[in-house]
């Protein structure tokens, strides 16, 4: 049995990044650089104006009342300008090219109109005002983003305004999920005496889907060897890391332990200090991962957000991969025995966050309204009301 921060540094350094390969910039949100990218041009490429108004020489205004003469106009997109003479301005739009010879763009709240003339009535006006320069966000060769960097809206806008189409990304690890266990009916099947729907797969796709992970593949095994053996083989084949449900402990009818072994995955370890999700297994084959997780749904969702997330984000190049942690005062007190680290289903309530009802490992109600999970190591197994925990906060 390991702590719960020796299964982190185990699962992490075993958890290799995946091949980059090369993504349409339109379908690469949330997705991780793999190499930097360097600037194919400035960013404007031009000199931009920021505001509407009029296009001025700087030094023609001498007075808070300089009458200059109109000499068109600058709209965006026009490129055949002719050059700002001195004692004329020229109309502009935002985001338009700042003519030859202009040296400020006077914003047209500060300007009127009369017989073809502009009166400017501000004073003065300093040289660059309202100008964006060429290169002003980035200069064309600069590193843009660079490698590791996780693709935002944000970073999507920016390369596309650089012109880019494609990125050299990490992919997402395909994933399999096996479900183990003769009393679960599958979704949409009739209820029978002494079975329960299962949950666990619908649950855990809908977090990895959350985590921008495309379809998992599911398969069902009856409790016996040779088909735990033969389904773990088959999402073996195909996947980059393989998540079975149930079949871990300790029962007679317990064999996915056993299976791994049989198509070769070796065992990092099994069981972990921890309540709930002590019989979580970890294994690899090569660069595949497996995971066997606890049958019962609060236990298997736990571990998935403190061990299978991690991996996965080390796999697709992410630095920030442990859910993120902060110090918050609990609202209640609470107290636990045992030898073991808990993991506590949790709400944050304004500045406090607290523990719900419903703690035990087969109760996922409780998890359908929490937003965080309380960790309490063994040494802190009593906290009063007010005392500071460490909160790990759910990827919502």
């Amino acid at each position: 049995m390991v702590t719960v921060n020796e299964a982190k540094q185990l699962i992490i350094a075993n958890a290799a990044l995946l091949p980059a390969e090369t993504r349409k910039l339109s379908r690469s949100t949330g997705y991780v650089l793999a190499e930097n990218i360097i600037a194919p041009l400035s960013l404007p490429s031009f000199r931009q104006s920021s505001m509407d108004g009029y296009a001025i020489l700087h030094s023609d205004i001498t007075s808070p009342q300089t009458v200059l003469k109109v000499a068109g106009e600058s709209k965006a997109g026009q490129s055949d300008l002719e050059k700002l003479q001195p004692g004329t301005a020229m109309r502009i739009f935002t985001g338009a090219p700042v003519p030859e010879g202009a040296s400020a763009v006077v914003m047209q709240e500060h300007t009127r109109l009369e017989n073809g003339n502009v009166l400017i009535d501000e004073f003065p006006v300093p040289e660059g005002k309202n100008v964006r320069k060429i290169g002003q966000q980035i200069m064309a060769g600069s590193v843009a983003l660079t490698a590791g960097t996780y693709l935002s809206p944000g970073s999507i806008g920016f390369l596309q305004g650089l012109g880019i189409q494609d990125v050299v990304v990490y992919p997402k690890p395909k994933v399999g999920f096996l479900i183990t266990g003769d009393e679960l009916l599958q979704p949409g099947s009739r209820m029978e005496p002494g079975k329960i729907f299962e949950s666990n797969s619908g649950m855990i796709a809908a977090a990895l889907e959350q985590e921008g992970l495309g379809e998992v593949e599911i398969r069902y095994a009856a409790d016996t060897l040779d088909a735990t053996i033969a389904a773990l083989q088959l999402l073996v084949e195909k996947n980059d890391i393989v998540l079975a449900s149930g079949g871990i402990s300790v029962g007679d009818y317990d064999f996915v332990g056993e299976a791994m072994e049989a198509v070769g995955a070796e065992t990092i370890f099994y069981k972990v200090r921890q309540k709930p999700g002590k019989p979580l297994l970890f294994g690899k084959k090569d660069q595949k991962l497996f995971f066997a997780l606890p049958g019962n749904p609060a236990s298997s969702l736990v571990c998935y957000y403190e061990y299978v997330l991690p991996a996965i984000r080390r796999m697709t190049g992410r630095t920030d991969i442990f859910l993120k942690a902060l110090q918050l005062p609990v609202k209640y007190g609470y107290s636990f025995d045992g030898d073991r680290d808990e993991f506590l289903k949790a709400s944050i309530a304004g500045d406090y966050v607290i523990a719900l009802d419903g703690q035990e490992s087969f109760s996922i109600r409780s998890f359908a309204l929490a937003d965080a999970i309380i960790y309490l190591p063994v040494s802190q197994n009593k906290v009063a009301a007010g005392d500071l925990v460490e909160v790990h906060l759910l990827p919502f």
